[in-house]
């Protein structure tokens, strides 16, 4: 089984990433080199302003190497291809698949997109490409994070294993909740206020509802805030840390 997975993860033995392609501009948006799940959940979010297709470009394939810096140069010598790929446009859900190996999905480095000629137009695609990688990051901090620290989060793991075990609906999970946010947030600014409400409110209900052992559930719920920030590549905003620094104990 291991064998076959390499086709789809990167290991040790293999260079496997995933890129996220737009059709309306022919470029990558960004690479991702984690986790597939985490990219198509960004996909799935920018489903609202952008339709892309995820990529699984495996390293057995001989491909130029994309960066998040230069994979707006990238883009596929047929556009027969890029259109099949997707529906033809018509899709706006995204969609994940394979690169080809045959000639029609040549993956070339290009000039930039002709749209970068308008300066509106250029401005446009850098904010959306900024945008999905804030996402992309937002979806692999919530998404590791909730796995870490799922003990704190009792209601929410009763959920889910009803979900499957007694095939129950599944209430909203914190994934969902930031997927949410950053579906309707019309920029990077708006998203983190966002988050930042959605942390203070967390934080609050939990504590608040939690009488046996405070002490010990402020530090989880602190730990679980800062490391999704961390991995954000910033600090816990300073309204979170209040509200942790005044609750009375």
């Amino acid at each position: 089984m291991s064998k076959i997975l390499n086709r789809y993860y990167p290991s040790h033995n293999n260079n496997t990433y995933y890129g996220l392609y737009s059709p309306p501009i022919r470029r990558f948006l960004l690479v991702d080199h984690h986790n597939i799940f985490a990219l198509f959940k960004t996909a799935q979010v920018l489903s609202s302003k952008i339709n892309t297709v995820l990529y699984i470009l495996p390293s057995d394939i001989r491909i130029p190497t994309m960066t998040n810096e230069n994979c707006l140069r990238f883009t596929f010598q047929h556009a027969k291809f890029q259109n099949e790929s997707n529906g033809h446009g018509l899709k706006q859900s995204p969609t994940a698949v394979f690169l080809r190996t045959d000639r029609s999905a040549k993956l070339i480095k290009a000039n930039l997109p002709a749209d970068f000629e308008d300066d509106d137009r250029r401005k446009k695609i850098l904010e959306t490409q900024t945008y999905a990688q804030y996402v992309n990051t937002c979806m692999h901090a919530i998404m590791l994070t909730t796995i870490i620290h799922q003990q704190i989060h009792i209601e929410q793991e009763q959920n889910e294993y009803q979900s499957f075990l007694f095939n129950q609906p599944q209430e909203p999970t914190l994934i969902t909740q930031i997927m949410n946010i950053l579906t309707f947030a019309n920029n990077i600014n708006e998203a983190q206020i966002q988050i930042k409400n959605f942390w203070s409110t967390l934080i609050t209900e939990n504590l608040n509802k939690r009488i046996f052992w405070p002490e010990k559930w402020k530090r989880e719920l602190q730990n679980h805030c800062s490391e999704f920030y961390e991995i954000l590549g910033t600090t816990v905003p300073v309204e979170i840390q209040q509200i942790l620094d005044n609750v009375k104990i």
